[in-house]
Parts: structure tokens; sequence; C-alpha cells
């Protein structure tokens, strides 16, 4: 079974006494990515995955090199800041080792009027996508009025472009009783 979190990055050394830390991204990760993906994810000492919302973000060149430095909602001082040095970052939103073209992906978020399928039972059709800054969100027009459905691997389990039906699985858990 595959995480559906992938690492971007490590946080280095802390900056300033308010909790700003360096960022350490992998090759693939840019700044940008923090315009567009605003938590990010840190391991626990329980092998669990903490969120992290990101406050502000900046870019920093000196003598040649570009530093990336992050600020999050819950550290507020360096010596929280400083208890984070050397820990990963991990993203659900952005896998470094896809490379996909805009193309491919403006057509492959166009999904309105899809049939929504989990199993052999049809919820609906979706009517837009809201984009959200942490992941896509497909509202679906269904019987009972509309149903929000966020556009990632825990719900959406494949897209069949040619048949426009999008396959979801654990929709039970976003569909009160």
């Amino acid at each position: 079974m595959t995480s559906r979190f992938n690492e971007i990055g490590r946080i280095g050394r802390a900056r300033g006494l308010e909790g700003w830390v360096r960022f350490l991204p992998e090759p693939n990760v840019t700044i940008d990515f923090f315009s567009t993906s605003a938590i990010v994810y840190i391991k626990n000492e329980r092998s669990g995955f903490q969120p992290l919302r990101v406050v502000d973000h900046y870019a920093e060149e000196k003598k040649n090199q570009l530093s990336f430095f992050v600020k999050f909602d819950m550290i507020t001082d360096r010596t929280s800041a400083e208890s984070l040095r050397d820990k990963a970052l991990f993203s659900d939103q952005f896998n470094p080792d896809e490379e996909m073209s805009e193309e491919s992906t403006d057509s492959e978020l166009d999904t309105t009027g899809y049939e929504i399928r989990s199993g052999s039972v049809v919820y609906g059709h979706v009517l837009d996508l809201i984009q959200n800054p942490a992941h896509y969100i497909l509202e679906v027009k269904t019987e009972y009025g509309a149903l929000l459905i966020p556009y990632v691997e825990e719900y959406v389990e494949r897209v069949d472009h040619d048949k426009q039906i999008i396959f979801c699985q654990n929709l039970d858990q976003l569909i009160d009783d």
C-alpha cells in the first residue's frame, strides 16, 4: 500500500525569533508550491502525520544561492522552530516524481457533467470543480442535493475520460444518514 503523502523537502535552521524556518526543497518543488498548498505535514513521534498550516513564505537570494523560508501557524518562537530542524515535510497534493504538463492537467480537471460512481451505485453528476488552497473539490448534484467530494486519492479512485465517469470510494464518510 502506498502512502498518499510525498516528501517535498526538509526543514533547516531557524531564522529569527518569530518561528521562521529555512526550507530545503526536493528538486522539483518551488517556492510557488506554498502559494497553492496552505497545509503540509510533518511526522510525529508515533509515525502519524501532523498538519502544519503555512502562514507565510518567501525566497531570498544571496551569493547566487536561492533560499526558501517558511512560517507555520503553530510555530511562534525560535525554540519551536529549532525543534523542527532536519524533519521532513510532506504533502498530499504534490508528487515530485510525477511530471505533468499544464495542458494535461487542465484537460484532466475538466470533469463537468461526469457521472460519479462508487461500485455499481450512481451518485450523481459533476456540476463544478471548486479550487481550494488544499485541493480541488467536486461539486456533485445528487437526488438529495449537492455533495462535495475532495479530489484526493481517499475519495477519487480513478477517472475514465472516455466514458466520462469518476469512480469514487469511501463516499459513505461524506454522506449523512
